[in-house]
């Protein structure tokens, strides 16, 4: 039988060229470099939507509170009466917890002492998830100058100077008040009820972070804090290099979402921020809606007509 005498040329393995390497690890570069940004955005798309259910569950606790107490709760307790009559009652996100699922840690709060008394110290570190966007870098972290952790979501309230409006006490959550549903005659539909203010642990302001204003203290940040409400004003920034506190300007400028976190709209999303509407609806707010929608919007009962939004 004849045998086929394989020449040692022929057994030798070829393997790849320095140049063919190098081709292929360029075009993976680029393959990684185009993928990239779209998982980056599938997982923001995710964590807004994460954001967007955190204020569907809010909202549909305040309802069923109102539903089994026939008014909301309050998210502006001048609890010392610096600036109304003392009201000696749990905040908002502390008076919801039952109907959130959390009757347990609702029965660790003591009504009967401020906040921030040693008896509700205990509150400190147990924020449910709920109230943390996902998308906030730190989301969840103690605050330094108070000890507790910080709600990335905000209660609406109205003051003097509020957007459009110069005459206070139109928002669904005011100092010391018990609202009603009943109470919004401009409809649960039309109506702003919570918002995003997140990452409030740091101060934000125009994507950067800076030292707070002074008057931004604890019961501003505090997730069982008396003042977990704000209203909504225009203002400009002058950021400082350093990461001090910037200059501002109140009532300049026409943009207000996503200028700062002082207790104002901000959010870490691109565009805008989630809302949580009278009805219990949530949609997605754009940074440029016209100031004039967006304060019909935070009003109960101004008779505006609230144009298109986002």
């Amino acid at each position: 039988m004849a045998k086929h005498v394989l020449s040692h040329g022929a057994l030798r393995k070829r393997g790849f060229t320095l140049v063919e390497l190098l081709v292929v690890i360029a075009i993976i570069g680029i393959l990684v470099g185009l993928l990239l940004p779209a998982v980056q955005a599938a997982r923001e798309a995710a964590r807004r939507m994460q954001c967007g259910n955190n204020l569907k569950q809010i909202g549909l606790a305040l309802h069923n509170y109102e539903s089994s107490y026939k008014r909301l709760p309050p998210a502006w307790v001048d609890w010392n009466g610096w600036w109304a009559p003392p009201l000696h009652a749990a905040h908002a996100n502390v008076a919801i917890l039952p109907f959130m699922e959390q009757e347990n840690l609702s029965n660790l709060y003591d009504p009967r002492v401020s906040w921030d008394h040693a008896n509700n110290a205990v509150m400190a570190d147990k924020m449910p998830s709920t109230y943390v966007c996902p998308s906030t870098p730190g989301g969840g972290e103690i605050e330094a100058d108070s000890g507790f952790q910080t709600s990335d979501y905000n209660y609406i309230r109205s003051d003097t100077g509020w957007i459009t409006d110069p005459v206070p006490g139109k928002a669904m959550f005011e100092q010391n008040e018990f609202r009603r549903l009943g109470d919004v005659t401009d409809g649960l539909t039309n109506t702003m009820m919570v918002y995003e203010s997140a990452g409030r642990t740091k101060s934000w302001v125009l994507g950067q972070q800076t030292a707070p204003p002074a008057w931004f203290i604890r019961e501003y940040r505090a997730w069982t804090g008396n003042f977990n409400s704000q209203w909504l004003y225009t203002a400009s920034f002058t950021l400082d290099p350093s990461g001090g506190e910037p200059t501002v300007n109140w009532f300049v400028g026409s943009q207000i979402i996503n200028t700062h976190n002082w207790g104002a709209a901000y959010a870490f999303h691109t565009g805008g921020m989630n809302s949580a509407l009278g009805d219990g609806s949530v949609h997605f707010i754009s940074e440029n809606i016209d100031i004039d929608t967006l304060s019909a919007l935070s009003s109960i009962n101004g008779g505006e007509v609230v144009g298109s939004f986002p």
